[in-house]
């Protein structure tokens, strides 16, 4: 078995319970190592680059089953040019073709409580959290959806902003959204529906929400939680609901980033209730009441309320160093043509686009649409970029160029940077175009305000112009 985010909030939870009973393989991100790995005997470490399907597979030899917690709420890049919904889907699109390629039979995702909302209704986060457990569900492995909203424990994100908040002011402003009714769920209960499931996984697929028996809102969190800490802020309620306002307010008194803040905070707008289902039913009567789950969360003389800070502190350091770029763009191509025919119109477009600074020259496999070979040249004769096909990396779905060189590529000894188009499964028009692990060869600060925003412009017109020959493409009469 293997934990996909295993060194975050709820796969510390997992190890602990689950490593007497099974043999894990616990995945992580963290490119310092995972911090605590020695607190659970009976797992096996391995870092693995979700990022990189082949690095996946090589993790899942001989595994038949995948937890997948994953968020992509922490850089892992020093620019990443990608709203985290573009890498959310984009690693597990991944996960789900390197769980097929290697065999695994089965997937349990713990997502976000947004069944129960119409789609037009949902935050960012909750629609990104919806659309990756429908990607998951997409291929071969039969896959259990557990939702969650507030997950009660001590290291949790979402408590530790809650607490620090009501620690440090004595005055609290309370915007339109902590009116809006939710069900937390405490740690503990998380982690028995993970127990259950796996004990009977072929009884437990499809989708089950999790949450404790009491409806409440966020603004009776901020109150019951005030009292357990022995605190009495003033409280006055305001008729706004501003993500942006409540972010910035978060971010300043909690100290926690943008990154985790903003999606967290866009979601509260959403009522995050549990359906009733099956197995929540199975855990009811034993499921912790939100007060006796915070006072487990905060008793003193337990560990360090943020246990990955200095693994982020060691990681931050590492991205600064190798100074990476990834991107990711999303954008909406006719259902008929392929990843390789997509591939090679981006860069035919390119050195039409770009003249007359910019020229392509394309070895195109004959009978195909499969470029062997790329090299876009400045005024046609500085060579900015040379790409070769990546056999390894490409498949029906997905045309992979490796990046070998160029007068804007630094020379690394990964070398694993590329450029890549892939329909994702389960979107039948979508495509994103991924740039992974480009090393710029120009100055940092100079290549974010220059090439950097280029490839972002460039980006956006092909966007646009795939948008136009889809018009072009449809046929007279058709809606839209």
């Amino acid at each position: 078995m293997a934990i996909a985010g295993a060194s975050g909030f709820v796969g510390r939870a997992l190890r602990r319970s689950l490593s007497a009973q099974y043999d894990l393989i616990a995945l992580t991100r963290s490119q310092s190592g995972a911090g605590d790995q020695m607190e659970s005997e009976g797992v096996t470490w391995c870092q693995c680059d979700l990022f990189d399907i082949e690095e996946i597979k090589r993790s899942l030899v001989d595994v038949d089953l995948v937890i997948y917690l994953v968020h992509s709420m922490s850089p892992q890049s020093r620019l990443t040019q990608a709203g985290f919904e573009d890498l959310d889907l984009l690693l597990a699109d991944n996960m789900r073709t390197a769980c097929e390629a290697t065999g695994v039979k089965r997937i349990v995702y713990l997502g976000g409580l947004s069944s129960a909302i119409e789609k037009e209704g949902l935050s960012r986060h909750l629609q990104s959290r919806r659309e990756v457990g429908l990607v998951l569900a997409s291929g071969g492995p039969a896959v259990t959806q557990l939702g969650a909203g507030v997950v009660i424990g001590r290291g949790g994100s979402s408590l530790r902003m809650l607490t620090r908040l009501i620690k440090r002011l004595p005055m609290m402003v309370l915007p339109r959204w902590t009116s809006t009714p939710t069900q937390p769920v405490s740690i503990k209960d998380v982690v028995r529906a993970f127990q259950l499931v796996l004990e009977d996984s072929d009884r437990w697929v499809g989708e089950y929400d999790l949450g404790i028996a009491e409806e409440m809102t966020y603004g009776d969190m901020i109150m019951r939680t005030a009292k357990h800490l022995g605190r009495a802020p003033v409280t006055f309620h305001v008729p706004i609901s501003s993500p942006k306002v409540s972010t910035l307010w978060i971010m300043l008194f909690s100290g926690e980033p943008k990154s985790l803040v903003f999606p967290l905070v866009s979601s509260l707008a959403s009522p995050t209730v549990a359906r009733p289902n099956a197995l929540l039913d199975t855990l009811t009567p034993e499921l912790q009441g939100f007060d006796e789950a915070l006072d487990e969360a905060i008793s003193v003389g337990k560990r360090d309320e943020d246990p990955r800070r200095e693994m982020r502190r060691k990681d931050r350091v590492i991205i600064n160093r190798l100074s990476l770029v990834r991107s990711v763009q999303r954008m909406i191509a006719p259902p008929d043509w392929s990843a390789a025919l997509i591939c090679r119109k981006y860069w035919e477009w390119l050195g039409t686009w770009g003249r007359p600074l910019l020229t392509t020259r394309l070895e195109v496999r004959p009978g195909t649409d499969e470029l062997e070979q790329v090299e876009v040249h400045l005024l046609g004769g500085i060579r900015l970029l040379a790409l070769e096909r990546d056999h390894a990396r490409c498949s029906g779905k997905s045309d992979v160029l490796a990046i070998k060189g160029g007068l804007l590529v630094r020379n690394t000894p990964h070398g694993k940077g590329r450029f890549e188009f892939r329909r994702v499964t389960g979107e039948s028009d979508t495509v994103v175009a991924v740039l992974h692990d480009y090393a710029p060869s120009i100055p940092w600060y100079l290549y974010e305000f220059t090439q950097a925003l280029v490839h972002l412009m460039v980006m956006r017109a092909f966007r646009g112009w795939l948008r136009r020959r889809i018009r072009r493409l449809k046929p007279e009469g058709a809606a839209g």
